[in-house]
This record gives structure tokens, sequence and C-alpha cells, in this order.
């Protein structure tokens, strides 16, 4: 909520969508919305994954574009909305476009920044195929194109991102825009950053690149997937 309240760009709404939390959350979101309640808004949505709680999200949204963060993410600096506004007005072709996450680990260490590699900063959508080098917590994203191809996946409980992006890929204009949006935290509890979650979650990986991949690229992918979950450090 700080990092979104300091922003310079105001015209923005947020919306909170709280799936029956259990402590002080409700009572800090109430007063949050009685200091800026033009806007805030608040949703109650029964406990259904993270998948269907971002939908639920973007079916309530008035905006033209969309970012997602989740409670242990927050922008990078005061001034991130003001320069992807000034990045979509000069650029205003664009469906969606993704910037570059800060990663941290919860005692606040800079583990450093994603994507790095140049390779990852080219909006192609066969290099997605075989890795998903776009961070959510740095993309901003036209409502309409989830109008036109759908939300995310609530079948999924990770990597619905991935799987949205290999839908629209090939479908929609997008671009990288060179700027650190987000700072992300690694947790030891989390779906997709632990260790012990890991294989998890490149299981359900390959479910989702089955859906579009041809065999000879599958193929390929499952050794690439393979090779960042063995020498994961190297990824950036």
């Amino acid at each position: 909520m700080n990092s979104v309240k300091r922003q310079t760009f105001k015209n923005y709404e947020h919306i909170f969508v709280d799936s029956g939390s259990t402590d002080n959350t409700k009572s800090i979101l109430n007063t949050y919305k009685k200091k800026f309640n033009n806007r805030v808004r608040i949703i109650t949505f029964l406990k259904k994954g993270v998948s269907a709680a971002f939908n639920k999200g973007i079916e309530r949204t008035r905006g033209e574009y969309i970012i997602f963060l989740n409670s242990d993410d927050f922008f990078y600096d005061e001034k991130v909305l003001q320069n992807t506004y000034r990045f979509l007005i000069k650029h205003n072709n664009f469906d969606w476009i993704y910037g570059k996450i800060r990663v941290i680990e919860e005692d606040g260490k800079d583990i450093g920044t994603f994507p790095t590699k140049k390779i990852f900063q080219i909006s192609s959508n066969f290099i997605l195929k075989f890795v998903n080098f776009i961070p959510h917590q740095a993309v901003f994203m036209k409502k309409e194109v989830f109008e036109k191809y759908g939300s995310f996946d609530t079948s999924l409980k990770v990597n619905m991102d991935t799987d949205l992006w290999l839908r629209i890929g090939s479908k929609t204009n997008w671009e990288f825009f060179n700027r650190i949006i987000s700072n992300y935290m690694l947790r030891n509890d989390s779906l997709t950053s632990s260790v012990n979650n890991k294989k998890i979650a490149f299981t359900t990986l390959e479910k989702v690149k089955r859906r579009y991949l041809n065999c000879f690229e599958f193929f390929f992918a499952k050794i690439g997937d393979w090779l960042i979950l063995r020498f994961n450090k190297n990824y950036r």
C-alpha cells in the first residue's frame, strides 16, 4: 500500500481481493480506504486460489491497464506509474508491456534484477515457448486483452501467468520496457520460489507447454526447463 500511495501519478485505482484473511488485513484495508476512498476498492472473495482472485480483480476494474501485485510485491520507486504512463502514451499501440523486477530475500538482501539478459528483453513469442522471461509483477496489460482472450486458468495453482503469455503472445502487440517496475520477495513457503516446491511448479509448467507447443518444441523446452531447475542461479 505504501508503494502505491507514494506514486507521483495519481490517476489509478487500487483493488484488493481479500480471500478470507484471518489476521488484521481487513482493518488495515478499511483504514486505507477511508483515506483514499476514490481510488481504493475492496473485494471480499471466497478462497478459490490465486487465479480466481486475479480474475475477480480483472472483472471489477474500471481502468484501461492492469498490473497484479501479490502481498509481498511492491513498486520499485515512486515514479513507476508516471514513467509507465509516459511510455504507454508514446507507444500507445501496445496491448501489453513488461519490465524488470528487483528480486530480494525476506531479510531484504538484494539478489539482482530480472530479466537482465538481452535475449529476454526481446518480445519474442518463440523464445517464450522455451523460457518464461516475463515477471507478472512487471506487466501492464489492457483489460480488453483479458476480455478478448480470456483470463487466468483457475485450474492452475502456479504458472497461470505462463499459460496466459503463451495463449496471447502471438495474437497481441507487446514490448519490453527497460525499467524496474516492482520488487519481488523470495520466500521459503512460496509455491514458485521455494526449493521444495520447484519440482511441482515445473510439472505444472510441462502441462501448460503441452497446450501450446508442438512435439519438436516441447522436447527442447523440456530440456531447457531441466537446465533452469538444475542451474537456477545463472538464469537471470
